[in-house]
């Protein structure tokens, strides 16, 4: 999540970005290119290639951006979240938001084998994030769900610091002149959610 436009009135916000649409292209090119030399070395070949094709296709179809418009002057968050296919835009009061809160967590993911070994290890990895929460109870995600170890190619987001974003999530918060509060999790080991 970035900033892309600040006044005394208005704070836009921009998460996302071509970044999964080149992503997905690269990959599908890749696994065309692939299958079109390697094709006579092995029949699998074939199979392989189309497979990289199908997780580019899926990459460029199923990224994500977010744009947060918060207008003082109107009293209005216009949210938009677009995709290649299907998007949203939603209006909401500002009057109506309660917090900004930035949410962390400990999750399992097992790592890749190493070396010769064919057992992966469970390790812990800290997800967080932001999202605006009303006085009704519904919320509104300010960003993508970002890992301190991978990124996600799903929703094809690159990642950006931790600090960063808790940084501008407590500055949209003072904007909004609401609260802001940076939900920590527990130790390691204790709430830990398997993935």
């Amino acid at each position: 999540m970035k900033i892309v436009n600040q006044s005394a009135d208005e704070l836009v916000l921009k998460e996302g970005s071509t970044t999964g649409i080149a992503i997905g292209v690269v990959f599908v090119i890749a696994g065309a290119l692939g299958g079109y030399f390697l094709h006579h070395s092995s029949p699998i070949a074939i199979w392989i290639a189309l497979g990289v094709v199908l997780i580019g296709a899926a990459a460029i179809l199923f990224s994500t951006s977010i744009t947060v418009d918060a207008n003082k002057a109107s009293g209005q968050i216009s949210y938009q979240k677009k995709r290649l296919i299907g998007g949203q835009n939603s209006m909401y009061a500002i009057a109506d938001v309660l917090r900004i809160e930035t949410r962390k967590q400990w999750r399992v993911q097992n790592s890749p084998p190493a070396g010769d070994q064919n057992v992966s290890i469970p390790q812990p990895v800290l997800v967080w994030q932001s999202v605006i929460v009303f006085k009704d109870g519904r919320e509104l995600p300010l960003d993508h769900q970002k890992t301190s170890s991978t990124t996600t190619i799903g929703p094809a987001v690159l990642m950006g610091g931790q600090g960063a974003e808790v940084a501008i999530a407590a500055q949209v918060a003072k904007f909004l002149d609401v609260p802001f509060q940076e939900i920590a999790p527990p130790n390691i080991g204790m709430g830990i959610i398997q993935m």
